[in-house]
């Protein structure tokens, strides 16, 4: 068993057979090469089987050095301590004369499953992992919570599909998401692709989003090159709504209410002191003046916007292992049509089509009090009947241990 550069043949088969993470991939590979980066794909193998792949980036640290990381990797089974030992430490041997001086590592490895209150409903009981890092000379970079621009966050919301079916999958949600689901499905909305030429409809959704509720958002090329290179495993939904559909549905609820409330008011007239039939006339009544206000804001809608308005987008990204879903913004003005929602549904109805078990939702702040500040984000992620990954964190090896005592005590004097 050795420590060795793999081809990107091997590397794509390994990580495509093997649950990884979207950076393990063959696209962010060749994303990661064609911009410049120092970039390399390496693993173990015993004989001709590959038993751990991995993708390495080299970033230049102070002009001189370089500082490696993982990339949410690498892949391979942390509970086989041969395999382990043999790519770390061959890791290091390999980083050592290109000038590195530190090396983190990120496994896509889950510690404990939470609820969304922040309680463990299952430890994955894989403790030795620190152990091991440790005997070999890395720091745990600690228990973070939070969102990072740089570090990669350490909880993800996700949703497991596996063997499951759409019903399944949709009974299983809270009241809130069903009513939504089922009100944007019936009330004229609608899903369309967005493609590189349209893409800056998703970016105008998503730079209102981030400046109305100040979260930081990736630049444009972020999403454009990963389109560029995922090709359709990028998926850029759009909702819009057909306004013309929509009141036609709307004129449809109220001529029901209008029969429900004439109904109603027979049902009096036979018996006038019956409070039961004055209650229910009037929550009928206000029902109705509910769905007039729909009906006058549609037709202005119509009026000013045309035939289709949109509402909301969002960006996935799809490997044979997780459907993620990166980020998204909504017209704030359009919030109650319930865009998102149906934008959620569609894309789960996709991967269980496509057997893909797990429905990513992405990083949430793993505060779960109510003064997080992606409480609301929570709390929508939660009612998809998704649990909480709590990921093991990064871990740091100095490779040049003189250089990066010097590093670090740079960064501390920095910081003061």
């Amino acid at each position: 068993m050795q420590f060795t550069e793999l081809t990107l043949e091997e590397f794509n088969d390994y990580t495509g057979k093997h649950f990884s993470h979207f950076t393990q991939t063959e696209q962010n590979y060749k994303l990661k090469t064609d911009s410049g980066i120092e970039t390399y794909l390496v693993g173990v193998k015993d004989g001709d089987a590959v038993k751990a792949a991995c993708l390495v980036t080299l970033t230049p640290v102070m002009k001189v050095f370089k500082y490696a990381y993982t990339n949410r990797g690498p892949v391979l089974d942390y509970s086989d301590e041969t395999v382990f030992t043999t790519f770390f430490d061959g890791l290091t041997k390999f980083l050592k004369p290109k000038k590195v001086m530190y090396l983190r590592a990120d496994p896509y490895e889950v510690i404990n499953k939470r609820n969304h209150e922040g309680e463990v409903i299952k430890s994955m009981e894989n403790d030795y992992i620190f152990d091991n890092f440790k005997a070999l000379g890395y720091d745990h970079d600690g228990f973070k919570n939070g969102f990072d621009p740089i570090v990669q966050v350490r909880w993800h919301s996700v949703l497991d599909l596996a063997g499951k079916d759409k019903k399944t999958a949709f009974d299983e949600m809270d009241t809130l998401r069903k009513r939504n689901i089922k009100k944007a499905e019936k009330h004229g909305l609608h899903i369309k692709y967005l493609d590189i030429d349209n893409i800056e409809i998703f970016r105008k959704f998503m730079k209102d989003t981030s400046e109305m509720k100040s979260f930081y958002d990736r630049d444009d090329s972020f999403y454009i090159d990963r389109k560029r290179y995922f090709k359709d495993q990028v998926m850029i939904p759009m909702v819009y709504v057909d306004l013309e559909d929509y009141n036609e549905s709307i004129a449809q609820d109220k001529k029901k209410m209008e029969k429900s409330i004439e109904k109603a008011e027979r049902a009096l007239e036979r018996d006038p002191d019956n409070e039961k039939n004055q209650n229910k006339i009037k929550n009928l009544s206000e029902q109705l003046e509910n769905i007039d206000a729909k009906l006058t804001e549609g037709k202005a809608l119509l009026e000013t916007h045309g035939k289709e308005l949109p509402l909301s987008s969002a960006y996935f990204i799809v490997t044979p292992h997780e459907v993620t879903y990166l980020s998204g913004g909504t017209d704030n003005d359009f919030r109650h049509f319930a865009g998102s929602y149906l934008i959620q549904w569609t894309m789960i109805q996709y991967a269980l089509e496509q057997g893909i078990d797990q429905y990513n939702f992405y990083g949430i702040s793993g505060d779960f009090t109510e003064n997080a500040e992606d409480y609301g984000v929570i709390q929508f992620k939660k009612g998809f009947n998704a649990v909480v990954n709590e990921y093991i964190g990064d871990f740091i090896k100095p490779v040049n241990g003189p250089a990066y005592k010097i590093y670090n005590g740079l960064n501390k004097l920095r910081n003061k």
